[in-house]
């Protein structure tokens, strides 16, 4: 159970901030072959310090658009090395609003090449272009195809041995009761939307 705080105690030391960007995309810009192998996907989370600390807080617009630059590179970088491995993979940037600090990149095993894996999120039942903060500043953005998503936050009921009080206060906040299948494995989730997320991918020629 994770939700993101918009915290707007003031930061200090904005340049050692905007160097920690690059401390993690130098940590992250290589994917790891071997958990993709195991696990059939690689991932890049925005874990930056202070907005990643105890819980997820959402940076200024400018900073997180210096973050968006960073996922960009991160993307290519793994694009031309999962190229190099002759297999199936659907290669994704996350944008998430306003809970921006859960942007990714994801990459996913697929069963043949042009394949999708579209069941992270459940697509939006609104048509909404990427934000225009983003789209005009950042234009590499444009080589993207992107689908809105909606952005909820989740919790399950035998996964997190929610009691019947936590059950409770989740359905006062407004979360959403619903029977899934989990891992061959009955399951209830509350879910409650918080946002959207754009996916973006890269058309191969």
């Amino acid at each position: 159970m994770s939700f993101t705080n918009t915290n707007k105690k003031r930061i200090r030391g904005w340049k050692r901030k905007v160097k920690k960007i690059d401390r993690w995309f130098e940590a992250n810009k290589m994917p790891d072959l071997s958990y993709f192998e195991v696990k059939g996907e690689e991932y890049v989370k925005i874990r930056i310090d202070p907005w990643t600390r105890v819980t997820e807080r959402v940076p200024p617009d400018w900073y997180f658009r210096l973050i968006i630059q960073k996922l960009v590179v991160i993307h290519n970088l793994w694009q031309e090395i999962f190229d190099r491995q002759k297999i199936p993979y659907d290669l994704q940037i996350w944008l998430n609003y306003p809970n921006t600090i859960r942007s990714e990149v994801v990459c996913a095993k697929v069963d043949s090449f042009g394949g999708a894996r579209d069941n992270y999120y459940k697509k939006s039942s609104k048509n909404k272009s990427l934000p225009l903060c983003w789209a005009k500043s950042i234009p590499e953005l444009q080589l993207f195809t992107w689908q809105v998503h909606d952005d909820e936050d989740l919790c399950f009921k035998q996964i997190e041995e929610l009691d019947e009080d936590d059950i409770n206060n989740l359905l006062r906040k407004g979360f959403i009761e619903e029977k899934d299948v989990l891992e061959g494995r009955d399951e209830t989730m509350y879910s409650k939307k918080v946002g959207h997320v754009w996916i973006g991918r890269v058309s191969k020629v």
